[in-house]
């Protein structure tokens, strides 16, 4: 019996692509190490019970790949097992597939919950630092076409049909998504489930409603897969449909799902990716893109904007002493988290050099260390894994009225590719005042206005940037428009957020007619970042943010943090020979939040 269908194999093969590390120096040419261990959909470090898992590493099986072709699972293949550890319990994984530098298996149902280990044997030796995991009895992942996490999800309609842009979905169809974690089985893990009955405390998401949940189990096709059935509920519509299941009090990654009315091809009124760029994406096609902003710098670095080396380089030169990267980003986090005691013990060790300073170098100081300042950035790159990318960019701005989730690998998916080289320097032109873009990298161009003008917005009025051109990009002009800036109307009353409520947020002013972007993220030194967005016609004035998109949030004390602004992709430019390019107005509205 073929154990992968055609289905089930290509949302498999398609994560065979290993981190890219450095062996340490006394490691022996045979020695296999592992990097990380993650749920094979979501790439989350929470495993659940009974669910298949992804290990990344180096010389951690053959060259070939080898995949198991019948049941039960063997617990070696291709020279490669996998155990995990808890506590005084080692449990043998079955074995899926395995290859150079990653190995699939399942998490046994009956491993422990709580902090566990995972060790990886190839051809007689074994790691020797095991990956670190969480297991839970439930963390659903969802698969996706791009096999990234991000972007349209693995969905298939009644008929086995996949859902695409051009194959959607309506109201009231039966839908299935497929994905891994709903939690463990009662029989053995090597083997397809003798009965497949429905998981108890699943919940589906639709756009910002509940969908009714008609099955929520394990697929018959491959054992540690399961299969969530709905029913799409009626309002929703547009090609980035924002699609989410809950297990366990566990929110999934958030895909994302086409929906028209009619079932045919899809589309939005609020700006997103377009159709025809995924669509060349997922033929694999290269793609090249372009992204040129002004705004605050806190914006700009979601879009790439290196703060920490600026800082650091600034710094040196105003201290006249060596500032390392792991200082600034000590001091960023302090000041983003408003803990001064933090603040002063990463800068316990350049005392001597602030003292030194005089009032001028003093103050110079100060200003460089401003999180509200503004800054313009750009940058050019060809992705050389298009699809994923494309999912990734797609993924992080969701249909009109609705809202997805997204963590800081998203925005390492964004990061990826070949930069561009447009010259060594782009102009900017406007009501900021005449700046010059410094390349800090290939492909990577960047200024800090200083002291003005000063954020949170933008000033209104027209913008310019040009460049030369080099190898990588011809020489291009693009020109912004920044209309009316956006208020936050209720920031007063919104200072503690509760994850477990609805929160509405209202705004005046903005382009009209337009388009704006609510959001909201946490981070610390000890997590990755996770933030949400919601997309919202600019006229509307208010937007509900639903309590399931909050829960995603991690709760903290400090570290969170809401704004609103405009549609990021509201004004596209053309660049020759750029696939994707957009000019945006960075201006927000924003305020620290406690999530609880």
């Amino acid at each position: 019996m073929e154990l992968l269908t055609n289905f089930r194999r290509a949302f498999l093969l398609c994560t065979l692509v290993a981190p890219v590390a450095t062996l340490p120096a006394t490691a022996q040419p045979n020695t296999p190490f592992i990097y990380s261990a993650e749920n094979s959909a979501s790439y989350g470090n929470s495993i659940a019970q009974g669910s298949l898992f992804i290990v990344y590493g180096t010389t951690i099986g053959p060259v070939q790949l080898a995949e198991a072709a019948s049941y039960p699972l063997p617990p070696q293949i291709g020279g490669t097992s996998i155990s995990v550890s808890s506590g005084s319990t080692t449990l043998v994984c079955p074995m899926v597939y395995s290859t150079l530098g990653t190995a699939a298996a399942i998490l046994p149902s009956n491993t422990p919950p709580g902090a566990a280990s995972v060790s990886l044997t190839y051809n007689g030796h074994t790691t020797p630092f095991p990956a670190q995991i969480n297991v839970v009895p439930s963390a659903v992942g969802l698969y996706t076409l791009s096999s990234s996490g991000l972007g349209p999800g693995s969905v298939t309609a009644l008929n086995g049909a996949v859902n695409t842009f051009a194959a959607t979905a309506q109201a009231g169809d039966i839908l299935t998504v497929w994905g891994t974690g709903l939690g463990p089985i009662g029989g053995s893990d090597f083997t397809l489930p003798a009965a497949y009955p429905n998981f108890p405390g699943v919940d589906v998401f639709v756009g910002t409603q509940p969908a009714p949940v008609i099955y929520a189990g394990r697929s018959g096709c491959c054992a540690g897969v399961d299969q969530v059935s709905f029913q799409v509920p009626a309002g929703a519509s547009g090609c980035y449909v924002p699609l989410a299941v809950r297990s366990g009090g566990i929110i999934s990654n958030f895909v994302s799902i086409a929906i028209s009315s009619g079932g045919g091809p899809c589309s939005d009124t609020a700006p997103t990716i377009p159709i025809s760029v995924m669509n060349q994406a997922a033929a694999g096609q290269s793609i090249t893109a372009a992204g040129l902003a002004v705004g605050p710098i806190t914006v700009l670095r979601g879009l790439g904007f290196d703060q920490r080396q600026y800082l650091a380089d600034r710094l040196s030169q105003l201290l006249h002493v060596q500032v390392s990267l792991d200082d600034v980003a000590k001091l960023l986090l302090a000041g983003q988290t408003h803990n001064r005691r933090a603040l002063n013990r990463a800068m316990a060790k350049y005392l001597k050099a602030w003292r030194a300073l005089d009032p001028a170098g003093k103050s110079a100081v100060s200003e460089a260390m401003n999180l509200s300042q503004e800054g313009a950035y750009a940058v050019f790159a060809q992705f050389t894994k298009p699809a994923t990318v494309a999912a990734a960019v797609g993924g992080l701005f969701p249909s009109q009225g609705t809202c997805t989730v997204f963590t800081s690998l998203t925005a390492e998916a964004q990061r990826s590719g070949m930069r561009l080289d447009a010259g060594s320097s782009l102009a900017l032109s406007g009501q900021a005042g005449s700046w010059t873009l410094t390349a800090n990298r290939t492909g990577q161009y960047q200024v800090v206005f200083g002291s003005a003008p000063a954020g949170p917005n933008v000033p209104p009025g027209s913008y310019t940037i040009a460049g030369t051109g080099d190898a990588g990009v011809a020489a291009f002009s693009a020109a912004l428009k920044v209309g009316g800036n956006i208020v936050w109307t209720n920031k007063s009353g919104i200072s503690t957020v509760n994850r477990s409520q609805p929160l509405t947020v209202t705004w005046s002013g903005g382009t009209t007619p337009g388009y704006v972007l609510i959001g909201g993220y946490f981070e610390s030194q000890s997590s990755p970042v996770v933030g949400f967005v919601c997309a919202e016609d600019t006229l509307k004035g208010s937007f509900t943010i639903p309590s399931f998109v909050l829960s995603a949030l991690p709760a903290g004390a400090s570290g969170g943090a809401m704004f609103i602004g405009p549609h990021p992709l509201s004004q596209p430019v053309t660049i020759p020979g750029v696939d994707l390019s957009y000019f945006i107005d960075g201006s927000s509205d924003s305020e620290s939040v406690v999530y609880e």
